[in-house]
C-alpha cells in the first residue's frame, strides 16, 4: 500500500505549497538585494546570509514543486534527476553556508541557551566560543552532507538507464 497520491490534488497540492515556500523566500532575496527597500541598520547579518535564507526557501519551493510536476515516481525521469542534483547542491551550499558564516565570520555574535525539564525553564546569555563552535561545526557537518548528496545524485545519473 502506498501513501501517494497519483491524482491531480497531490498535484495541485504540491504546486501550491511550493508555490507559498518559493514566494515566502522571494520576499526575504527582494528584502536582501534591496528591491524592497529596508533599514541597513535591521540587518544583524551580511545582505548575502539573509539572501542565502530567502534562496534556501525558494530552493526548496522549488523542489516540492518539481516532486509534484513529475508525479508519483520521479526518479524515473533523468530531466528530474538532474534538476534535483543542481538545485539540491545548491540548496544545501546555500544552508551550509549561513552556518559557516555563523561559526567563523568575521564580527561579534550574540548567542543564547535555554534548557527545559518539565515545567522549569533555565535560560540566559551563551558562550561565544561555545555557540561558534556549535554553528561552525553544524555548518562543517552540513557541507559534507552537502558533498554525498551530490555525490548519490551523480551516482543516480551516471546509472540511469531510463
Amino acid at each position: 500500500m502506498t501513501n501517494q497520491n497519483n491524482g491531480p490534488q497531490g498535484f495541485w497540492s504540491s504546486m501550491g505549497f511550493g508555490a507559498l515556500f518559493f514566494l515566502m523566500g522571494a520576499f526575504i532575496v527582494m528584502i536582501a538585494t534591496d528591491v524592497i527597500p529596508s533599514d541597513p541598520s535591521d540587518f544583524n547579518a551580511p545582505r548575502w546570509v539573509v539572501g542565502a535564507a530567502g534562496g534556501v526557501f525558494m530552493l526548496a519551493g522549488t523542489m516540492v514543486a518539481l516532486q509534484g510536476a513529475f508525479g508519483p515516481q520521479p526518479e524515473q525521469s533523468l530531466l528530474y534527476l538532474w534538476l534535483i542534483f543542481i538545485i539540491g547542491t545548491v540548496f544545501m551550499l546555500l544552508f551550509s553556508s549561513m552556518f559557516l558564516w555563523v561559526g567563523f565570520g568575521p564580527g561579534e555574535r550574540e548567542f543564547s541557551s535555554s534548557g527545559s525539564v518539565g515545567p522549569i525553564t533555565v535560560s540566559g546569555a551563551g558562550n561565544d566560543i561555545t555557540g561558534r563552535l556549535v554553528f561552525g561545526g553544524g555548518g562543517l557537518i552540513a557541507l559534507l552532507m552537502t558533498f554525498g548528496m551530490a555525490y548519490s545524485n551523480w551516482k543516480k545519473i551516471r546509472d540511469f538507464d531510463g
